[in-house]
């Protein structure tokens, strides 16, 4: 008996984890034109409001790097990052976007525990094109 509540009280609480990695809901694809700007909304829940959030660059969570940080600014006016507390949206910025800029992810800091993330992509086209933005709801 002692194992089997172990064994479930081990379910549960890798369960409730899983559910936490889709507390941060934003778009899942953009298309977007070389050289423009992007904002991509990520909407947090009210757990979060005093937590740092920030955009992590690459396709793997486990190898991305930062990119910008609510706390901490990015100096070369690529990446920008505001928090509107109020609404539950951090919002990201993108400028001068290369067909390089493609993965990335919305994030918030958690103390003692993985960061809570979602991953977005963008689709950087060379020619005209109107945004396109696809979401993901869980």
């Amino acid at each position: 008996f002692f194992v089997f509540l172990l064994f479930y009280l081990y379910l549960c609480y890798w369960t409730l984890s899983e559910l936490q990695l889709h507390s941060i809901t934003t778009v899942s694809k953009v298309s977007v034109t070389a050289g423009k700007s992007v904002s991509i909304p990520c909407l947090y829940e009210s757990q979060y409001m005093n937590h740092v959030k920030y955009l992590c660059e690459g396709y793997n969570w486990n190898y991305c790097s930062y990119a910008v940080k609510t706390n901490k600014p990015d100096r070369s006016g690529k990446y920008s990052i505001s928090d509107d507390k109020k609404q539950k949206i951090f919002t990201v910025t993108i400028n001068q976007l290369t067909n390089k800029n493609t993965d990335y992810w919305c994030a918030v800091e958690i103390n003692d525990r993985n960061d809570v993330q979602k991953y977005f992509q963008l689709s950087v086209t060379s020619g005209k094109c109107s945004y396109l933005y696809t979401f993901q709801i869980i």
